[in-house]
C-alpha cells in the first residue's frame, strides 16, 4: 500500500511537472534558404545575407568540410558529382516521358481529325438526330446552327490546345506546363457539355485526361531539373 501510494505521489508529480505552464510559446522563425518561383515558372533559391552556418552540425559533417578544404580538386568533383549525377537521371527521365507524352498527343490529333471528319460529313444526319433527341421541340435550322457552333468552338479549342502543347515541349518550363493541364482540363469539361449535343466522344475524353495527368506530372520534373545543378558542360567560366 505504501509502495502504490509512493508511485502515485511520483505520478501526480510528473503529471504537474508536465501540466505546468511553460510561459509563452516561442515563434517559429524561418532563417535559411528558401525557393522562390518566378513568373515564368522557373525555381530560385534565396539565400539570407546574415545567413551563418549552423553550429550544431554533428563532427561528421565537419570533418567531411575539412577534408573537402584539403583537396580542392577531388572535392570538387564530389560536392557535385552527386548533384550532376541526379541532374542527368531526372533529365533522362523527362527525355523518355517526354516522347510517350508526344505519342500520346499524336495519337490524340489523328483521333480528332477523324472526329471533326465525322462531324462534318453526317452533318444533314446530325440535324435530324438532334431533332427528334429534343421530341421536334427545336427547328431544324436551329439545330444546324447548334451543330456548327459546338463544331466551330471544338476546332479553336484543338487548335489553342495543340499550340501550348507544343510551346511546353519546346520551352520545357512548368509554368507551360501548368498552363497546358488547366487548358486540357477545361477541355475534359466541354466534352461533357457536347453529350448534350449528342456528339460526345468518349476515346478524345480518355486521352484529353490522359494528357492532363501526364502534363502535371512533366510539370513536376521540369521543377525538378530547374532545382538541380546544370552539368559541366552547361556552365559557363566568366573567370578567363
Amino acid at each position: 500500500m505504501a509502495a502504490a501510494e509512493r508511485y502515485g505521489s511520483c505520478s501526480n508529480k510528473d503529471r504537474k511537472d508536465s501540466t505546468a505552464p511553460s510561459g509563452s510559446r516561442p515563434k517559429l522563425l524561418v532563417h535559411g534558404p528558401i525557393f522562390v518561383e518566378n513568373p515564368d515558372g522557373s525555381i530560385t533559391e534565396a539565400v539570407p545575407s546574415d545567413a551563418k552556418p549552423d553550429p550544431r552540425r554533428s563532427k561528421a559533417d565537419r570533418r567531411r568540410d575539412s577534408n573537402a578544404d584539403g583537396d580542392s580538386d577531388s572535392s570538387g568533383s564530389s560536392s557535385t558529382g552527386g548533384g550532376i549525377s541526379m541532374s542527368q537521371e531526372v533529365e533522362f527521365l523527362y527525355t523518355r516521358h517526354e516522347r510517350v507524352f508526344i505519342l500520346l498527343l499524336l495519337i490524340q490529333l489523328i483521333l480528332e481529325a477523324l472526329y471533326a471528319t465525322v462531324f462534318v460529313v453526317r452533318m444533314r444526319r446530325s440535324i435530324w438526330e438532334l431533332v427528334a433527341m429534343y421530341n421536334w421541340e427545336m427547328t431544324p435550322k436551329t439545330a444546324e446552327i447548334v451543330l456548327w457552333t459546338a463544331f466551330v468552338m471544338q476546332i479553336s479549342y484543338a487548335s489553342l490546345y495543340y499550340v501550348l502543347a507544343a510551346t511546353a515541349l519546346w520551352t520545357k518550363r512548368p509554368k507551360h506546363y501548368q498552363i497546358f493541364a488547366t487548358t486540357s482540363l477545361c477541355g475534359v469539361v466541354g466534352l461533357v457539355f457536347l453529350a448534350y449535343v449528342d456528339k460526345f466522344n468518349l476515346p478524345i475524353f480518355f486521352l484529353r485526361l490522359l494528357a492532363y495527368i501526364y502534363s502535371r506530372f512533366l510539370q513536376g520534373l521540369t521543377a525538378s531539373i530547374l532545382l538541380l545543378p546544370p552539368p559541366p558542360a552547361a556552365r559557363v567560366d566568366l573567370n578567363p
